[in-house]
């Protein structure tokens, strides 16, 4: 997008969109935001109890 004083770039993430002045600024949000969803990630083992505990079989 051509804006009078300049370029505009926007990202859309979907859910968002977010204007960067310039393509560098974009692709580098692009490029980080992607290597962060790409990372891994971990669950807490709090965040298991709820479904371990409701698979549980008693021991008769």
């Amino acid at each position: 997008m051509v804006i009078e004083d300049g370029e505009k770039w926007l990202v859309n993430t979907g859910a968002i969109k977010l204007n960067f002045k310039d393509q560098a600024s974009a692709v580098e949000f692009t490029e980080k935001l992607k290597e962060r969803i790409e990372a891994p990630h971990k669950l807490p083992s709090s965040a298991l109890e709820p479904i371990t505990s409701a698979f549980a079989v008693e021991n008769v």
